[in-house]
């Protein structure tokens, strides 16, 4: 026996969400990607993921503002009070059972790709972080002693660089 079909509005709006999860698979795959470039030292691959990544998130946002729309429409069809925060969870509380189900089965994907998402950032984050501060290193023990203060990641001052092998303007 199928499933009747939802009423138009959740059945839009889980299409919408299966569009939206196609989304964050891609932009999970697209930081794993550039993860691996960055620790492979492949800057090539550190500078092919940067278009896809702004062009990810430029969808991302499209998305998101469609999505506010096609869950205030749907909370509007089923009655619910206006100003009402709309969440997968809320709304799948006033749906037939069956629609409601898939509600909550996007939602626990979503978070588990956001939290991957997150988890990738992250990891981004620390080693570009860790590549800077190195690099930094490298350049003061290249760089004169005359080279300008410099200062560390929390905002202090570092210690000035022994005489260097090259000299390096500021």
């Amino acid at each position: 026996m199928t499933r009747p079909p939802p009423c138009p509005p959740a059945a839009d709006l889980l299409d919408h969400l299966r569009d939206e999860e196609f989304l964050l698979r891609e932009t999970l795959a697209s930081l794993t990607e550039l993860n691996a470039g960055l620790r492979a030292g492949d800057l090539a691959a550190v500078a092919a993921a940067r278009p896809r990544q702004e062009a990810l998130a430029a969808a991302l946002a499209g998305r998101n503002v469609t999505r506010a729309a096609v869950a205030a429409r749907l909370a509007d069809d089923l009655g619910l009070p206006p100003g009402t925060p709309l969440t997968l969870a809320r709304l799948a509380d006033h749906l037939p059972d069956e629609v409601g189900a898939d509600l909550l089965a996007a939602r626990t994907r979503f978070a588990a790709l956001a939290r991957g998402i997150a988890d990738y950032q992250r990891r981004n984050a620390i080693l570009v972080r860790h590549l800077r501060s190195y690099f930094r290193g490298v350049m003061a023990v290249l760089a004169a002693a005359d080279a300008p203060t410099r200062y560390g990641p929390s905002g202090s001052c570092l210690a000035p660089a022994g005489r260097g092998a090259i000299l390096a303007r500021g």
